[in-house]
């Protein structure tokens, strides 16, 4: 993982670069990583090494949320 990916990630979520890289995990099968705050109210995104990404709150669970980036679907 490169310092741009966990920047988008940080910005996404509005936290710190540091704070973005306390939770985070590499995602089996594809190219991509998931970046979530443990929080109610938090957010979570997933981005890939192109700097692709979805975010969503932590009302969309991490399958439905993996399940929309495999789709194609970005914001």
């Amino acid at each position: 993982m490169n310092e741009k990916i966990i920047e988008i990630a940080a910005k996404v979520m509005k936290v710190t670069p540091d704070e973005a890289k306390r939770y985070y995990k590499k995602i089996e099968g594809i190219d991509a990583y998931y970046f979530w705050q443990p929080v109610r109210g938090g957010s979570a995104v997933i981005i890939d090494s192109n700097g692709e990404k979805l975010g969503a709150s932590s009302a969309v669970n991490f399958n439905k949320h993996l399940e929309e980036f495999k789709k194609g679907r970005r914001n």
